[in-house]
């Protein structure tokens, strides 16, 4: 009997045992484990939480709604790196990961430039480079990177998570926030990408900004000829900005997106991207700097929302003397404002297209086809010409009209 009774004890506690193991696994509470070496192979279930702990000091955190068969491999030259992975997706994927010191020993066709910030190169430092590549296309991947001089990042400096996959010629920002952690009050840098295609490697790694400042020897040149400059500028670019966000809507340039995957919606309709044009058509020329003191944003936050900006070409920046100052975006020179001149003549437009595609029409046919009084028509003609966008030669009775293909307006047009 008394046997009986310890035999069912232990069984009853053997149950418990694995019941608890249970309830933790599927309650997704943290699972740590120890790495004798520098790689990992196995299954991540979802809605578990693993940080491996490798040699070197070396702590690497993943969160997923999904099963991922993860491979992890870091090279023996990393030291003291934290980082934490979270993987949104609807189908199961095997994700392999591979994590070197610099660019150059992952064997690029061509190494990435480094991202540019007003035209100087920022600095790496953090000698880490995550590589991923995925199965099957991923929704999402949130990268977290704690901030801390141990792991490689310093409290006291501003950085910018990058990346870069094929094709591409340089490292780009990625919106990167700071966060608390509140558990342990740490700081984090945290990012994400977006729709990764299968089979195809992603590289991330992180970039210091190294503060900006004005150099001393030309600060009379900043408060003396740099305003004078600027409102000589905003005298000659008077737009609302309804009409300016019609005319980046409506216009022909072709965008070279980069890393960026939005539509020209999506970037318009950011709260602080909208904020950045406010304050470009108001104070056209403004510097970076003066930007980071209005919009309150991050320096990293900045950065990579003008470089949305720019690549999408709704702003553009410009040199002057020594300094990087930002305008809204013209097909020709800024200060010409051809283009919204032409823009807020939806008529002159119109002349213009009909004689772009019937090149040697003639003013009595534009009246008829356009139904438009003959003088009206006279003066958008006598308009396109005073530009210097269209010329006409005689023919008989006829004053034959032809775009001027060799003006700026066309040169830029077609880039």
């Amino acid at each position: 009997m008394i046997r009986n009774k310890k035999r069912n004890t232990i069984l009853l506690s053997v149950f418990f045992f694995f019941l608890g193991f249970n309830l933790v696994f599927s309650h997704g509470l943290p699972i740590d484990i120890d790495i004798p070496g520098l790689s990992y192979q196995g299954l991540i279930n979802p809605n578990e939480e693993f940080s491996l702990n490798f040699l070197h000091d070396i702590e690497f955190k993943i969160r997923t709604d999904v099963d991922v068969n993860l491979s992890i491999d870091y090279q023996s030259l990393i030291f003291n790196r934290q980082a934490s992975i979270i993987i949104n997706n609807s189908n199961p994927i095997s994700l392999n990961i591979t994590v070197k010191f610099n660019p150059s020993q992952f064997f690029f066709p061509n190494i990435p430039d480094a991202p540019v910030l007003n035209d100087t190169e920022l600095i790496y430092q953090y000698n880490c480079i995550y590589r991923f590549i995925a199965n099957n296309s991923v929704e999402r991947i949130t990268l977290q990177f704690s901030k801390l001089p141990l792991s490689g990042l310093s409290p006291d400096k501003n950085y910018i998570i990058v990346a870069y996959y094929a094709n591409q010629t340089s490292w780009e920002p990625l919106l990167t926030e700071e966060k608390i952690d509140n558990s342990t009050s740490e700081s984090y840098l945290e990012a994400s990408i977006t729709n990764l295609d299968s089979d195809t490697p992603y590289f991330i790694t992180v970039y210091e900004i190294s503060e900006i400042v004005i150099p001393e020897s030309y600060d009379w040149l900043w408060f003396i000829i740099i305003p004078i400059f600027v409102v000589l500028i905003a005298l000659l670019i008077v737009i609302s900005k309804e009409d300016y966000i019609n005319y980046i809507k409506n216009r022909i340039t072709p965008i070279e997106k980069g890393f960026h995957r939005l539509t020209l919606q999506d970037v318009l309709d950011n709260e602080n991207r909208d904020k950045i044009i406010d304050f470009i058509l108001k104070n056209p020329g403004i510097h970076f700097n003066e930007l980071l003191r209005k919009t309150t944003l991050s320096p990293g936050n900045l950065v990579w929302h003008l470089d949305i900006l720019e690549k999408y070409k709704v702003i553009k920046k410009e040199n002057f003397e020594h300094y990087i100052v930002y305008f809204p975006y013209y097909q020709s020179n800024p200060i010409s404002n051809l283009d919204l001149k032409l823009q807020k003549s939806e008529l002159t437009l119109k002349v213009l297209e009909m004689i772009e595609k019937e090149p040697g029409i003639w003013n009595n046919s534009i009246t008829k086809k356009m139904k438009i009084n003959r003088k009206t028509i006279h003066y958008h003609i006598k308009k396109l010409s005073d530009l210097g966008l269209i010329y006409s030669e005689k023919n008989g009775n006829k004053k034959k009209l032809f775009l001027k293909s060799d003006s700026d307006y066309y040169s830029n047009k077609n880039q």
